[in-house]
């Protein structure tokens, strides 16, 4: 079976038709910005989730962007795609892959969104982080938020939770774990702040 095909096309992309060039080179451009980003994405993910280099006291982790990566050999192949008739090649064959490969990748997402999570909270459990609702969002897009220290977990912070993950964060990079009385004086300020 042919997965792909560089056969010159019948209909030549014609050099006169700017509308048609300007959409293939933003497809172009688009498919191939999206699979960088997908990658970088899920490198960073599970390097988050799995290779923790340093100590780390909050971590925001989405697993769904680990099986975003199944959605790259579609993305990949539309990208081909239009850069085979960017240089005048018949793209069916590669469409049709592409197509396939996006209805095998979105089954395969929806098959395994709950093992993959599964795993991941498994995982992190086991390195002693325990799960933090209050600084999760209401989103389902909203990354899951873990914390060391379950006592930095507090319903106030729920109210200004981008401020209070900011605030993680810092504390993170100085790999200095902030103290329950820290935390709570941040979070008055903020509140106060935001009142105003």
């Amino acid at each position: 079976m042919k997965f792909l095909e560089w056969k010159k096309a019948e209909k030549k992309l014609s050099l006169t038709n700017m509308k048609e060039i300007a959409s293939i080179f933003f497809l172009l451009i688009v498919s191939g910005g999206l699979c960088y980003k997908i990658a970088l994405n899920f490198f960073s993910e599970v390097e988050t989730i799995f290779l923790v280099s340093q100590p780390q006291f909050f971590i925001k982790e989405q697993a769904t962007i680990l099986l975003s990566f199944l959605l790259l050999p579609c993305l990949f192949l539309t990208f081909l795609s239009t850069l085979q008739r960017f240089l005048g090649f018949d793209i069916e064959l590669t469409l049709i892959n592409a197509f396939k490969s996006a209805v095998v990748g979105l089954i395969a997402f929806l098959i395994l969104s709950i093992p993959t999570n599964l795993a991941v909270e498994a995982n992190l459990k086991s390195k002693g982080y325990i799960y933090c609702n209050w600084y999760t969002g209401a989103s389902v897009r909203a990354p899951d938020v873990w914390l060391k220290n379950d006592d930095l977990c507090l319903q106030g912070g729920s109210v200004i939770i981008s401020d209070v993950e900011d605030w993680f964060e810092i504390h993170n990079e100085k790999g200095i774990e902030p103290t329950l009385n820290e935390l709570e004086i941040f979070i008055q300020k903020t509140r106060a702040e935001q009142s105003r």
